[in-house]
Order: structure tokens, then C-alpha cells, then sequence
């Protein structure tokens, strides 16, 4: 099971991104996760009015997760460095498929639904979007990352959203994260189950086809 958040914002002033990255390597450091710096300065200590190709600020990589970007192109936005190279070099506009798989939490014998459609994405959108899974079992590490993306975002960026799948952002109760947890982790459970019970049911019954020749 992950827990899925999603951001995006920009640097308050690009003379904050040497701050920035010095208290992110200082933290990081304390609590031995793994950072990359990209270019720890603006030109000029100014941002652009149109992008170019250079990437400015840190990834930090708590354990169990994914990279949290904290990299901005060169007109200050949050960008997700390694999305913008793939898909900068496609350009334009693209259709992607999506697949959706919903559970309800609140139903005690939940069925899961399965959709899946095609979409129109922009690229901006996209790219300065960045999308976060966290794959750690424990809520208090979840409301840790989440606690520093809030000091930071509060400190250095302006415009700035997060949307936290699992309700933890807006609403601060960690025992309400903590329950959510559980029955998500449920939910994914008995799931799985039910798709190993069909496995197990075909492969049953294959076993009793007699095939005469």
C-alpha cells in the first residue's frame, strides 16, 4: 500500500534557493536521507520569464519513498526534473490513458471498480505538478515528510498546494491518518485475497478437465 500525495507551487524569491538547499542538506543530513543538488543558484539571483533547459534546487529521498522535489525551473515554479526531460522531449499536448481502481473505505465488503479512460494532458500541468508515493507503514513517518513539507513550503514558496489522499494535510489528526491506514491496508488485503481465491478456484478446476482424444 501507498500513501499518495500531490503538489505544487514556486519559490518565493530566487535568492531563497541557497537557504533552501543548506537547510534541506542540514536536515537531511540529521535524519540520514539521501539528497541531490541540481544548480544551487539563479543567474543573477533572477528568475526568467521563459524556461530554459537548467533545473535549480535539491531531491530529498526519505526511506520507503519516493523522490520529494524541491527542484524549480528557471521561472521559480516546482517541477519534477526528471518528468520535464521525458516530456519536454516529446512536447505539445498527448493523450494518456488512465486507469482508476476505487475502493470504499466505507463500505465493509467493498467491490473494487475498475475504469479506464483517455485523457488530455497539458504539458505544463504536468510537469510542474509533482506526485509523491510513500510506501512506509507507519503514519507517524507519513506525518513526518509531510510536517517538513509544510515548514518548508510555509518558509520558501509561495502558491502553494498539497493534496494528501489520505486527509492528513488539512486536518492534522494523525489518529484519523492512522485508521485510515488500517483499513486501507485492509481493504488491499482482503483484495488481495479475493484474487488469489480466483486463481486458486481456475486453477482447480482446470485440474479437472479430462480431455478426450
Amino acid at each position: 500500500m501507498a500513501l499518495s500525495f500531490h503538489y505544487k507551487g514556486s519559490l518565493k524569491e530566487a535568492s531563497l534557493l541557497s537557504d533552501l538547499i543548506f537547510e534541506i542538506e542540514d536536515i537531511c543530513d540529521t535524519l540520514r536521507w539521501k539528497v541531490k543538488v541540481f544548480e544551487n543558484s539563479f543567474p543573477d539571483n533572477q528568475f526568467t520569464e521563459t524556461q530554459n533547459d537548467k533545473d535549480y534546487g535539491i531531491i530529498l529521498t526519505p526511506p520507503l519513498c519516493e523522490p520529494v522535489s524541491f527542484v524549480f525551473d528557471s521561472t521559480g515554479k516546482i517541477c519534477n526534473p526528471m518528468l520535464k526531460d521525458i516530456l519536454s522531449k516529446e512536447g505539445g499536448n498527448k493523450e494518456i490513458k488512465v486507469i482508476t481502481v476505487q475502493l470504499d473505505l466505507n463500505d465493509d465488503n467493498p467491490e473494487p471498480v475498475i475504469s479506464e479512460n483517455n485523457k488530455d494532458f497539458n504539458l505544463e500541468d504536468i510537469i510542474h505538478q509533482v506526485s509523491i508515493k510513500n510506501y512506509s507503514k507507519k503514519s507517524t513517518d507519513y506525518v513526518q515528510l509531510l510536517e517538513l513539507i509544510r515548514y518548508l513550503s510555509n518558509k520558501f514558496l509561495k502558491d502553494f498546494s498539497l493534496t494528501d489522499e489520505f486527509g492528513y494535510w488539512n486536518s492534522g489528526d494523525i489518529h484519523k491518518l492512522t485508521k485510515r491506514m488500517d483499513s486501507a491496508q485492509w481493504l488491499m488485503d482482503s483484495f488481495q485475497q479475493k484474487l488469489s481465491d480466483v486463481y486458486k478456484r481456475q486453477a482447480f478446476l482446470a485440474s479437472k478437465v479430462i480431455v478426450i482424444s
